[in-house]
């Protein structure tokens, strides 16, 4: 049963219609909203897989505090159960955002309204065999406070419709939706494409799941849809504009569902479309403490750790915590000289005064601002610092290693169109002279427009300085899977150091495996100094003799074995037709074993005294610091 406090949408209109309009005083309500709905099983499929909901109070002072709430699902087809899915996930949904206390901030309502999902389905498959993997796209849009507040998992859409302009407001978790970031494919291919289907993130069928956040300012007469992938696969951007913005409310979600039924959609569709009526100026006398609060911590002295609504330099307003390492956090800010949303990398003050982590932070940011190209991440010069920090563009995506969480191995076109990219990036570190030092595919981002950069500088050396090694323990010896030999014994380095990284990295896109695996870094570094590693054909036949012959290069375990210069790798990469096979795999030598019983001897020991030898220099720099 629903709360008579709260109208409802009806949760499941199979080839049925629904005008919702929301009665609210015009004085007591700062937005009024006007909602329609329809989902048709389709000219092809049995069932209706798709689920809709939307509610909101009844009772205005309620609405303003807890706004409104619209949701679409789209169940899984290709598992059993997927009308489940859906139904589980839009009822949890609004069970969950009708509980919830109202004073949560979005971000924080939509952690426990995704969480809640997903363990509803999750555990409702386990209990059941019949229903074990079944899941389900789950898009979630709060109206809240003149604001639309998006949570997103899998390829549902929001568009927003303004002005005759239309917007998407969410990304495809799909293989395909991953590619037009990238801009391996076209919107046309991406419709067309196998792939179309392959979720790279669904509701239920983990135990764990995240989900995008988006926010936005709303306008008068804003008109936002939500659809399931059967309707907008088959009309494109425009044709879905024009509907939106043309046609009177109630005669949208039939004219968008006919049209993508007449061109022969394969799924089930759905549209819900819900239209700002008004917005009313909101009241400021409640908004007067959030003021004070504001003002008192743009005055705090900054004599303590960074942390949420201080104001760096009376500059930067520090919104959230991005990222914590034992060395520094990352933030999002606002840059009020600019009004850009930057991300700034502060030391934590332990370390402040610390010479060290001084000149690292001090060589991090001249590096940074030495490189200008789309595939690295941009340095921001800000003069006059009251203490050590490092601001940077603000980049929303996922890292490359996340991907290949997901997707492994990839396509064998996406591998050598990213590593082309990486190598493009690589080519103007080098004529810079700087060498990144650890190239990995957790410092590769993955942007939401579809771009890449390299990330953290925080190792990257000048070639001008007297030597690159790699002598003592350092932030790379946690991850030895990308580190070339040279590292490895500590000897110099240079630009093809970056090269054999960048090798390693497109074996595993293309073989789904790293180089190198052992039961610990020690014994993977020995590994790759003693042998070579399993030739990528034999791990992937798909891969070709000339793409196979290009990892092989890149990872010689000598460095004038290597390609010359990342240029030169690219060349290659991007004629793979000319690429001369020298039959580098009937070369590759298995690693060796130690070879003396003391040597392995000192491996355990060295292994199992790793931690401590860790814990004793820490404990030694905080006793030297105090």
């Amino acid at each position: 049963m629903v709360s008579p406090a709260f109208h409802e949408l009806p949760l499941h209109l199979v080839g049925k219609r629904q005008l919702f309009f929301a009665p609210c005083h015009p004085d007591r309500c700062r937005m009024l909203l006007s909602v329609v709905s329809q989902s048709s099983t389709g000219p092809k499929r049995d069932r209706n897989e798709d689920y809709l909901g939307f509610w909101q109070p009844s009772d205005p002072d309620e609405r303003v505090r807890r706004g409104a709430v619209a949701i679409i699902a789209d169940g899984l087809g290709g598992l059993r159960h997927g009308d489940v899915a859906s139904r589980l996930a839009v009822e949890t949904a609004l069970a969950a955002f009708q509980s919830a206390d109202p004073a949560l901030p979005p971000k924080a309502l939509f952690k426990q309204i995704f969480t809640r999902a997903n363990t509803v389905i999750f555990d409702a498959g386990m209990q059941d065999p019949e229903r074990r993997g079944m899941a389900t796209t789950l898009t979630v849009c709060i109206f809240r406070d003149r604001e639309l507040h998006i949570g997103h998992v899998g390829d549902s859409r929001v568009y927003l419709v303004r002005q005759e302009q239309i917007r998407r407001l969410t990304d495809d978790h799909s293989y395909t939706g991953l590619q037009l970031k990238l801009r391996l494919i076209t919107e046309h291919e991406a419709r067309a494409s196998n792939l179309r289907s392959m979720l790279t993130r669904c509701v239920g069928s983990d135990p764990m799941v995240s989900c995008d956040y988006r926010r936005l300012k709303l306008m008068s007469r804003d008109r936002l849809m939500l659809c399931t992938d059967g309707l907008y696969a088959f009309i494109n951007d425009g044709e879905i504009a024009e509907g939106v913005d043309r046609l009177n409310l109630d005669e949208i979600c039939p004219y968008l569902i006919a049209l993508a039924e007449r061109r022969g959609t394969d799924d089930n569709l759905s549209a819900q479309v819900v239209q700002v009526d008004r917005l009313n100026e909101p009241k400021y006398d409640s908004d007067v403490s959030v003021l004070k609060r504001s003002r008192t911590n743009a005055h705090k002295a900054m004599a303590h750790e960074v942390q949420a609504g201080d104001l760096l330099d009376e500059r930067f307003e520090i919104q959230e915590v991005l990222n914590r390492s034992g060395m520094a956090s990352i933030y999002r800010a606002l840059d009020r000289t600019s009004g850009q949303i930057v991300a700034v990398k502060v030391p934590h003050m332990q370390f402040e005064s610390d010479p060290g982590t001084f000149s690292r932070f001090q060589r991090e940011a001249e590096i940074g601002k030495r490189l200008n190209h789309p595939h690295i991440l941009r340095f921001m010069d800000v003069p006059n610092q009251s203490r050590p920090y490092i601001v940077m563009e603000y980049l929303q995506g996922r890292t490359l290693n996340d991907l290949m969480n997901e997707v492994r191995p990839l396509p064998l076109n996406d591998a050598v169109q990213i590593a082309g990219a990486l190598c493009s990036a690589l080519v103007h570190m080098h004529e810079n002279k700087i060498v990144h030092r650890d190239l990995k595919p957790q410092n590769v981002m993955i942007c939401d427009d579809g771009t890449l950069r390299i990330m953290d500088f925080g190792i990257a050396k000048s070639t001008e300085m007297r030597r690159l090694t790699f002598a003592g323990f350092s932030p790379a010896m946690g991850t030895p899977d990308y580190m070339a030999p040279e590292q490895v014994k500590g000897k110099r380095g240079d630009e093809r150091t970056d090269i054999y990284s960048l090798g390693a990295m497109l074996y595993e896109m293309t073989t789904g495996s790293v180089p190198f695996e052992g039961p610990n870094p020690f014994i993977v570094m020995n590994s790759r100094l003693t042998g070579d590693p399993v030739a990528p054909r034999r791990r992937n036949p798909e891969i070709s003799e000339e793409l196979e012959e290009v990892i092989l290069h890149a990872m010689e375990r000598e460095p004038q074995r290597r390609y010359a210069s990342a240029a030169a790798m690219k060349h290659d990469l991007d004629n793979l037709e000319l690429v001369k096979v020298t039959g580098r795999h009937q070369h590759l030598r298995s690693p060796k074993a130690w070879r003396t019983r003391w040597q392995g001897a000192r491996l355990v020991v060295l292994s199992a005294l790793f931690p401590l030898v860790v814990f004793v220099g820490a404990l030694l720099l905080v006793r030297c610091h105090h």
